[in-house]
């Protein structure tokens, strides 16, 4: 008998939600992307904002996985704009390879019947189940969200310098920021042209409400030899209590790139965030940029949670 996706017992959905918001707390402290209260507090708003229903939320489906009628996990789906997400998968047991194939086969045949084309993963870089699932299964690394902790010594000062941005600066860095964030979200897959050009504007208007002098943003233009060469735009958040900076958008202007810039500003984030007292800083990247990964990997951050994509 195939794996099978059986919709789960509506008697079992307070069972079931009591231990998938303890996974959700774990995986996030595991993970270090988030720790202590914050992963608790992330985990009920998430769980709060997926399911305002519980049971009866419409845009949730929670089933269980069975193989040849033994019961061996569970996978919680929603669909949005055309893509089915894997809002969290859990293996009862690690599965063998042809649980996984079932459970793949089985996936898939649900996403053509439900009419879309895609499929989403979202992993924390400890869930060794979710990786292992996914592996050689066609799917793409889609986004992911890093974190340097604990800010590293470094040997020499960086080669930048950083200025704070002037309102004038801040009309032409917005328009282009919002555009070409948004540009990034359809080519990440996740989203249509119309979609992404909403949801950049709603990011945008929701951390600048006051432009260059929105509280806990920290906006700059990076300078090389008295020429300015790129931005920098750090967000000020806490992490379990203390400063942490997490960069929103980082860019070298054209016919400046190439030339080691971009790790010169990563470099001047840190002295940035050291001055505001901050001991970590995180940030998000787009799969498709693999030179931006790669030189973040260079400088110490790790991956702590990964989306990955597939077309069926």
């Amino acid at each position: 008998m195939s794996v099978q996706l059986i919709p789960l017992d509506e008697n079992r959905f307070d069972t079931w939600l009591i231990a998938t918001r303890e996974r959700l707390i774990r995986l996030r402290q595991e993970s270090r992307m988030l720790l202590g209260d914050d992963a608790v507090a992330h985990a009920e708003a998430f769980l709060t904002e997926l399911l305002p229903s519980g049971w009866d939320t419409e845009t949730s489906l929670i089933l269980t996985i069975v193989d040849d009628g033994v019961e061996i996990g569970t996978v919680w789906l929603a669909a949005n704009d055309g893509i089915l997400f894997v809002v969290d998968l859990l293996f009862t047991t690690t599965p063998d390879e042809t649980q996984r194939d079932g459970l793949f086969e089985a996936l898939t045949a649900l996403v053509t019947r439900q009419g879309v084309k895609r499929l989403s993963v979202a992993l924390y870089a400890t869930d060794a189940d979710g990786h292992a699932f996914l592996q050689g299964r066609g799917f793409e690394l889609a986004s992911m969200q890093m974190l340097l902790e604990p800010l590293p010594a470094r040997d020499a000062a960086p080669r930048i310098e950083l200025r704070r941005m002037t309102p004038e600066r801040f009309v032409g860095f917005a328009a282009h920021s919002e555009s070409a964030f948004a540009d990034d979200l359809v080519a990440s897959g996740r989203y249509s042209a119309e979609a992404a050009a909403t949801e950049s504007h709603r990011q945008m208007t929701l951390e600048l409400p006051e432009g260059v002098d929105s509280a806990g943003q920290l906006l700059f233009t990076a300078h090389a030899d008295g020429e300015e060469v790129g931005i920098l735009w750090l967000g000020e958040r806490t992490r379990v209590g203390r400063p942490h900076a997490f960069v929103l958008d980082i860019e070298v202007a054209e016919g400046h790139r190439r030339r080691g810039h971009g790790r010169e500003i990563m470099l001047a984030a840190e002295q940035e965030a050291r001055r505001i007292g901050a001991e970590s800083i995180g940030l998000h990247v787009f799969g498709f940029n693999a030179g931006a990964i790669a030189m973040y990997e260079g400088l110490g951050y790790r991956r702590v949670e990964q989306r990955f994509l597939r077309s069926v």
